[in-house]
């Protein structure tokens, strides 16, 4: 449960959420997203509270905030062009999404996604055939595939080896920086995100401990922000 948060994020800035477990980390990213609603408070884009927006204006908004969450939430049977297209389908009048169930639509826009990614050859895969951290790169191409203004990471790491979630995590950073993206990264990798971030926001039991530029966050801060917790990497 968030508690007295007030927080404001201006477009492009890249945000690593940091904090132990129950912080309320995974929290605030829904609230942001509109996947979730305040039961006090307000959450405003644009000057606008999302508990106001029409359901139109909030799926525009959806639209714009994609999220990479811990699960991948993949149809395992489908290809990886299929899921990554996936994420375009509520940008898309029904006709168009109709096609899609019949046809590859958008290929070389997928292939070109996946190139970056480095999963071009494996466009025509069944998802359920890679790897975790392949899994996840296709989770990350659907994010993307949209363009959106703001990408929501909630611990996309956290089911994978040391090795893989340290790669995913530099290419998610990676990504949102070479497509002026705002990002919100909920991370426990903060030594490989505090280059890349412009900014870094601690949660401890719901409140905000810290908030400022990634150089003003010490060793100090870092262990009181994670006193008794195991999970800081």
């Amino acid at each position: 449960m968030l508690q007295g948060v007030s927080l404001s994020i201006q477009a492009g800035e890249r945000i690593a959420l940091i904090g132990p477990s129950g912080a309320g980390k995974s929290t605030l990213i829904r609230l942001i997203a509109g996947a979730l609603r305040a039961t006090a408070g307000t959450v405003e884009v644009g000057g606008q509270s999302l508990s106001d927006m029409s359901w139109r204006a909030l799926q525009r908004h959806r639209s714009a905030c994609r999220m990479v969450e811990q699960l991948n939430m993949l149809v395992p049977q489908a290809s990886v062009h299929s899921n990554v297209v996936a994420g375009l389908l509520s940008t898309w009048p029904w006709h168009r999404a109709l096609l899609a169930a019949l046809m590859p639509l958008e290929v070389e826009r997928v292939r070109e996604l996946l190139r970056s990614l480095d999963m071009a050859d494996h466009q025509w895969d069944l998802a359920g055939e890679l790897s975790g951290g392949q899994m996840q790169r296709v989770a990350i191409a659907r994010a993307l595939i949209a363009n959106p203004a703001l990408l929501l990471a909630d611990e996309p790491t956290a089911s994978l080896d040391p090795h893989t979630a340290r790669s995913v995590t530099r290419l998610i950073v990676e990504q949102a920086r070479a497509r002026h993206m705002g990002l919100v990264f909920c991370t426990h990798w903060f030594d490989i995100v505090r280059r890349d971030c412009t900014r870094v926001i601690g949660l401890r039991a719901g409140h905000v401990v810290f908030d400022g530029a990634p150089a003003e966050v010490s060793e100090a801060r870092l262990a009181e922000l994670y006193a008794g917790s195991h999970e800081r990497i």
